[in-house]
């Protein structure tokens, strides 16, 4: 009865929101066909912690968003604290941030491993966006919720992100590199 009574773009969000919950809870069965398997399961707890730090990030940038639907900021804000929270807290909530972590380091991490935490990221990002959406369809009617949300300021944030990442892993190995020579030569 509630669903004959939405508009088509409710109901594919609802359908995005109840896909991506499937697609989290039947992870396990849906990966178990493929050969990095292992890998997921190896990186499970991890990647369970990117996608739904990845969720939390984008719905309170999105709520930036929704109280400021004029501006621009809050999808630059996304990229840029998704950078923040890998620097802060080692969560990889970006796929900018996870590319210029397998870019710019050796043994950082491998092409699957790179991929599963994209799925997990872009998965996140799905539901988090589907809520968003299905929100500001009930809020404001008539509106697309992301109009501004995405723009050149999004897309220069991103590329900072990728940058500072490719940077920072690569610093950090250098530094890695110079105290292992230190230690050597002692």
């Amino acid at each position: 009865m509630f669903l004959s009574k939405l508009k088509a773009f409710q109901d594919v969000m609802i359908a995005l929101i109840l896909g991506a919950i499937f697609a989290i809870c039947n992870a396990d069965s849906i990966f178990a066909r493929f050969r990095f398997y292992k890998v997921f399961i190896a990186l499970r707890k991890p990647l369970q912690k990117d996608c739904a730090s990845t969720v939390g990030l984008s719905l309170l940038c999105l709520a930036l968003h929704g109280q400021w639907h004029e501006a621009r900021w809050p999808g630059a804000a996304l990229h840029l604290s998704s950078l923040a929270a890998w620097a802060l807290y080692g969560v990889q909530t970006g796929p900018m941030v996870s590319c210029g972590i397998w870019a710019g380091g050796k043994n950082q991490m491998t092409k699957i491993q790179l991929m599963l935490r994209i799925i997990a990221q872009a998965t996140g990002s799905v539901l988090a966006f589907a809520i968003f959406g299905l929100y500001f369809s009930f809020r404001f009617p008539g509106e697309g919720p992301f109009s501004h949300f995405f723009g050149l300021e999004s897309l220069g944030a991103a590329v900072v992100a990728f940058i500072a990442s490719v940077a920072h892993i690569r610093h950090r190995e250098q530094h890695l590199r110079s105290e292992a020579a230190a230690a050597k030569t002692q």
